[in-house]
């Protein structure tokens, strides 16, 4: 009985056998203190939107300006804080100013004619990258030849045209005198005076189909020097140019033809033959654009002496490789947007303003700009990719 008496009963529990009231009190205890928690919290939120909603312009400006490191601060300005960690990642260089020879622009050609050493008629020693080619060249050789023989045969006809209607002016003068003096019929005057007339028609109809044949031979020819101008062979090009020159033909995007002109000197490496440049200039432009491409066609006389070019080889040509002034910035600091590219250009200790620049070549780290740039202003170089999204709010706000 004392045993039994002592023992726990199974309403009370224990431990390890919690009863069900013990296991409700525990229960509302947990969920008490969660609500304690959702409450304070809420409390907390409240307290942040009412500071929010009531905190004046100036102190969110200063709370803004205290973690803001990099902000736009005018139209195409760029605050960074100064000794900031973004700032410490910029590096400053100088938009230096120098001469060079670097090419203020590459394309990649193809040779379309050469003109070996030889003896014989220049015409006839030119080879072409493609029979089509030779086959324009050759017909427009025929169409110039039958301009000159066209012209020659207009000046004969004119000539035969001019001896005929004289002798016959000649007999009608004579007839005339004769019918006067009355040694002579009116009748054979007559007959005279519309052999004249018919001579005269005829002589004008046949210095009008000549004519016309040199009009026909002129246009022929021009049609086919368009169709070799087209092709990369410029016969006025071809007929004036020494032994020991190839012609290169290269395509240059409509927007960069404002740096192409005659005479510009380029340089030529050649795919099978890396290690050699090849010096020369700009012949001729093509007189249109092409319409599907939107390229204008530029023709190039390289000098090869020894003779080891040959058509139909390609190279990449660079063009304007005379000594020329240009402003060069490190490549890392310009930024493209859009269709522009852009540097930034140091105002002020921290304050950079976004400029729209013209971009040449690369020349090694380096990168040449065309314009936008005087020489001497200080930019960003490296870590100025960084900036760009504020480059690209700068650009379209």
């Amino acid at each position: 009985m004392t045993e039994l008496w002592n023992t726990a009963s199974p309403a009370q529990g224990t431990e390890e056998h919690p009863t069900p009231r013990s296991r409700r009190n525990r229960w509302w205890s947990t969920a008490k203190m969660g609500l304690v928690l959702l409450v304070a919290g809420s409390l907390l939120v409240l307290l942040w939107f009412s500071f929010q909603g009531t905190a004046t312009p100036a102190l969110k400006a200063q709370a803004t300006q205290n973690t803001d490191v990099v902000r736009l601060v005018g139209p195409r300005l760029i605050a960074v804080t100064l000794d900031s960690p973004l700032d410490k990642k910029l590096v400053v260089a100088a938009a230096s100013k120098q001469k060079t020879p670097a090419p203020v622009l590459s394309v990649t050609g193809s040779i379309a004619a050469r003109l070996p050493a030889g003896s014989g008629p220049a015409e006839d020693r030119w080879q072409f990258s493609s029979p089509d080619l030779l086959s324009a060249y050759t017909d427009w050789q025929k169409a110039r030849i039958d301009v000159a023989f066209a012209e020659k045969q207009l000046v004969k006809i004119r000539e035969l045209d001019t001896a005929r209607v004289t002798a016959q002016t000649k007999v009608v003068e004579r007839l005339r005198k004769l019918v006067a003096a009355g040694t002579d019929s009116a009748k054979d005057l007559a007959t005279e005076e519309a052999t004249l007339l018919q001579t005269q028609i005829q002589g004008q109809k046949e210095v009008y189909e000549a004519e016309n044949a040199v009009k026909v031979a002129a246009r022929t020819r021009a049609a086919l020097a368009r169709q070799l101008q087209q092709a990369g062979a410029d016969p006025d090009l071809l007929g004036r140019l020494p032994d020991g020159v190839a012609v290169a033909v290269a395509d240059v995007p409509e927007a960069k033809i404002d740096r192409v002109r005659e005479g510009q000197a380029c340089t030529a490496r050649f795919y099978g033959m890396p290690e050699t440049v090849f010096s020369g200039r700009v012949s001729s432009l093509a007189p249109t654009l092409s319409r599907e491409r939107r390229t204008l066609q530029v023709l190039f006389e390289l000098s090869d002496p020894q003779g080891r070019l040959k058509p139909g080889m390609f190279a990449d040509i660079g063009l304007g490789t005379d000594l020329h002034e240009t402003v060069m910035v490190p490549a890392d600091g310009v930024l493209h947007v859009g269709r522009a590219d852009y540097v930034l250009v140091g105002t002020e200790p921290g304050i950079w303003q976004v400029t729209e620049v013209t971009v040449g070549e690369l020349n090694g780290t380096l990168a040449e700009i065309l314009g936008g740039l005087q020489g001497g202003e200080r930019v960003l170089g490296n870590g100025a990719i960084l900036l760009k999204p504020l480059v690209v709010q700068a650009v379209q706000s």
